[in-house]
């Protein structure tokens, strides 16, 4: 099993069972709640060189088909992923090179289970990063 494969399987145990507790669905890598008009969304993306992942959030207003306008064009919001939106944040944003990236490895090494595990529980702080996000923005109303 590669890195990325043993950092994805410590995600899913980890993680996504705490994104499922606050209301999440979806699947690995992408994870979607509605709180009324707003929808709430939150994608991993792996850094296609090896080592590394990110998290992007981003909310979106939903109307009453449960679409959600971007670009001029209705899209299903149970088929969006953070990634379309461009109301959106990058968890470790505005850290220097490479830092707004869960770093993991360089693809060199062989970690151990037990090692990917700590970087997913690493990761649980930073999803109340993203609800602070999320507050923040239904505060506001500021949302495309």
């Amino acid at each position: 099993m590669s890195n990325k494969d043993k950092m994805i399987s410590a995600l899913k145990k980890i993680v996504v069972p705490e994104l499922k507790r606050r209301g999440f669905k979806g699947s690995f890598p992408h994870f979607r709640k509605q709180g009324g008009q707003l929808g709430y969304l939150l994608s991993f993306q792996f850094d296609k060189w090896g080592g590394g992942f990110l998290i992007e959030i981003g909310v979106a207003k939903v109307n009453e088909e449960g679409t959600v306008k971007i670009d001029n064009l209705s899209r299903p919001f149970q088929k969006l992923n953070a990634f379309h939106l461009n109301n959106r944040f990058r968890i470790l944003e505005h850290k220097n090179g490479n830092k707004d990236w869960f770093r993991f490895d360089n693809e060199t090494q062989n970690l151990e289970e037990a090692e990917f595990i700590e970087i997913a529980k690493n990761v649980l702080p930073y999803l109340d990063v993203a609800d602070d996000w999320f507050e923040k923005v239904k505060q506001k109303q500021t949302v495309r």
